[in-house]
């Protein structure tokens, strides 16, 4: 049972925001939850907040979904922390994360398999983080519930436009809601941990000084899959490693732990060398790295050598099950599905989306429309509607990124694509208490956990700030939280989280092959 309540925000920016905006406003249904014996009551809110942009106001109506753990007074407690939780795409709406990780309702659908259609399952999501923090999904402008205006595209649809439009929604919520003063995470997946890296920067400019910052299913720097150098074949090689030891072709007779360490070590050992020496590469040499990489992904041995040492991540999820005519998933290698063009070289479709994106979506709708109350008329989005191939600022995305004050580039103080590992290093040096949680499925080929691992090596943090970073993995893939016992990790691994401050961060940490630390003098 819940009651409902409506409210409507009195600090509209314009009188115009109506004609193209909807207007902001709160809807608010009050709910509770038992966790381990104790009833923890909440308010859903169901809400819009209006941001501008430097050149256009209004620009955007943000819609986001809140969960505030209140007491019998039914007020909220303002010291406890707030999280503000977004997906990445870029352009995507809140869904999975709201409905598959750590609010108080979650899916209930089959783990790395295919979905049947509706009706689909809701429950109580006893895992959720709500007893540590309360919650705030933000849809991206243009996505889900959020709207956003013509002439405000070339802004918002940008790397830097983008995380400026977050700060904004941000501060405007803490101001509405009088949170100011709470502890303040952010939780971004995906493209999330692009825009969760830069917004930790960026909100510190702003004024907003963050405790922790959590980064799921990572891609800090899009240098090695615009060019695919070679440091994006060693990336993806760990991962390969892992699908092949979970469908049976590689790593017999050992833990998963010791394959992947094997595997780490091959790919930035043999396999770099090989690399790295190109068409000087000895035929000798070609064939015995081809065979131990073989060896190490269930690949045939011709096949990787045929590939030059260098088989990409589609080639590889066409390649791994081509005598069973299956294919794997690019979020989810752990998920098979049937190759409908065996002679091609890549999938005809991304087997794990298709399955995903229909049960998600459906009860998304389901939940904001019927649970909590929400009455927009506005279809919801799964992503922003840009033109993913198009470079016109205002129809395409814009890549280009804004690096932090004297940062080392011979490209001088921009990049056309976002590398954040400078916005999060400068996070992190200029507030020592900043946590940082970076959280890895094992079977995932959308940001593979090797290129992760080496993208954080090379943030050129003090050795007395890297242990502000702590790793956790998990069995699953780049939603972390649709394998079942990744989400009850995941969940786990959050709760400490937040429970501890830097110093405790090492014993979070689950990396085994980090780099030696200096010693102290």
């Amino acid at each position: 049972m819940s009651e409902q309540s409506d409210t409507t925000g009195k600090d509209q920016t314009s009188a115009k925001a109506g004609e193209t905006l909807q207007p902001d406003e709160e809807h608010v249904t009050h709910h509770s939850i038992t966790i381990d014996g104790h009833a923890w009551r909440y308010d859903a809110t169901a809400g819009t907040i209006t941001i501008d942009t430097e050149t256009v106001r209004p620009a955007a109506s943000i819609f986001y979904t809140a969960f505030t753990a209140v007491g019998e007074s039914g007020e909220a407690d303002i010291k406890r922390p707030v999280t503000f939780i977004f997906n990445g795409g870029p352009g995507s709406a809140s869904t999975f994360l709201m409905m598959g990780s750590v609010g108080p309702k979650r899916i209930n659908i089959p783990d790395a398999a295919p979905q049947p259609a509706a009706p689909y399952e809701l429950s109580d999501n006893t895992d959720t983080l709500l007893p540590a923090s309360d919650l705030v999904f933000v849809d991206a402008a243009g996505a889900g519930f959020s709207q956003i205006a013509e002439e405000a595209k070339k802004e918002l649809w940008s790397v830097d436009g983008d995380v400026k439009g977050f700060s904004a929604f941000i501060r405007a919520w803490l101001s509405r809601h009088h949170r100011w003063n709470s502890p303040k995470y952010i939780l971004g997946e995906s493209y999330g941990t692009t825009r969760g890296a830069a917004l930790a920067f960026r909100l510190q400019q702003d004024g907003v000084a963050l405790n922790g910052l959590t980064l799921l299913s990572n891609i800090l720097d899009y240098a090695f899959t615009f060019d695919t150098s070679d440091q994006y074949y060693i990336g993806y090689f760990p991962t390969y490693a892992a699908i092949a030891k979970y469908h049976g072709k590689a790593g017999q007779g050992i833990d998963m732990a010791r394959h992947l360490q094997t595997a780490r070590d091959f790919a930035n050992g043999p396999l770099r060398q090989a690399l790295w020496k190109g068409d000087r590469l000895g035929s000798d040499e070609r064939a015995l790295v081809s065979r131990r990489y073989a060896e190490l992904t269930g690949l045939d041995e011709r096949y990787v050598s045929d590939c030059n040492l260098r088989v990409m991540d589609d080639r590889f999820r066409k390649q791994l099950l081509r005598d069973e005519d299956s294919i794997v998933g690019r979020y989810d290698g752990r998920v098979r599905g049937l190759d409908m063009d065996r002679v091609s070289e890549t999938e005809t479709f991304v087997v794990d989306d298709n399955f995903l994106e229909p049960p998600y979506s459906s009860l998304a709708n389901a939940y904001l429309r019927d649970d909590l109350g929400w009455q927009g008329r506005a279809e919801r989005k799964s992503f922003a509607g840009f033109d993913w191939n198009s470079p016109e600022p205002g129809k395409g995305w814009t890549w280009w990124h804004q690096l932090p004050p004297r940062t080392l580039s011979s490209f001088g103080d921009k990049t056309p694509f976002p590398k954040v590992t400078p916005d999060l290093a400068a996070a992190i040096s200029r507030l020592p208490t900043l946590k940082v949680l970076v959280c890895n499925g094992i079977y995932d080929l959308a940001t593979p956990f090797g290129q992760t691992e080496y993208d954080i090596d090379h943030l050129g943090l003090a050795p007395s700030l890297r242990s502000n970073i702590a790793f956790t993995y998990y069995p699953a893939g780049h939603m972390v939280y649709t394998s079942t016992e990744g989400y009850h990790k995941f969940a786990d691994d959050l709760k400490r989280f937040y429970a501890s401050d830097t110093a405790g961060m090492p014993a979070l940490n689950e990396r085994t092959n980090q780099p030696a630390r200096p010693e102290a003098d």
